[in-house]
């Protein structure tokens, strides 16, 4: 009897949901063509380029191999991990660091126009180590590493899904201002 009463608030909230635009993460909007996404400058076999395609691809997308079969291509200009000491021990050792994943990026058609001008990502991550283990901090950075590559590739194609749309959303701009109609 309880389920009854319940079931109309859940129901209102989930047209109210539904009705405002709001979407579950997951599939890309757009058809086929728009999802269809080339990056350069990363090598196939490079974390950023596979993290990139499997997220890409689990959410509808498809990579292109060709820059005309793409909607947009990802030009991927510089990519870096950055490790730098932040705190030192009372011997002077390092014991916390700050490691950063750097991704700079420019997105633009096939034919070469710029449809996201160069941009840069960066994902930080501070971990601390007691200096007790060196093989574990070893370990424990390369996991660190490892979530920033995943979470810089979704970050990347979620900043490229969005400027894309919103690039699709504004108006064209017309190339000459128009004149008056002349009185007669």
């Amino acid at each position: 009897m309880k389920t009854q009463s319940r079931m109309p608030p859940i129901l209102v909230l989930l047209a109210l949901l539904a009705g405002c635009g709001f979407h579950l993460r997951g599939e890309l909007p757009g058809t086929t063509q728009e999802k269809t996404l080339m990056m350069t400058g990363a090598g196939r076999g490079s974390p950023l380029y596979l993290n990139f395609t499997q997220e890409l691809t689990s959410r509808g997308g498809t990579v292109a191999s060709k820059a005309a079969d793409a909607s947009a291509i990802i030009n991927v200009i510089k990519v870096a991990h950055i490790r730098r000491p932040i705190t030192l021990s009372s011997s002077g050792r390092a014991n916390m660091f700050d490691l950063t994943f750097r991704v700079i990026y420019e997105v633009q058609t096939p034919k070469g126009a710029i449809l996201i001008p160069e941009k840069e990502l960066e994902v930080r991550r501070e971990y601390f180590n007691t200096q007790g283990s060196p093989l574990g901090q070893g370990l424990e950075e390369a996991q660190l590493r490892s979530e920033m590559e995943k979470e810089a590739s979704k970050t990347l194609l979620r900043q490229v899904a969005i400027g894309l749309r919103e690039r699709q959303e504004k108006p064209a701009k017309p190339d000459k201002p128009e004149q008056p109609a002349a009185s007669s």
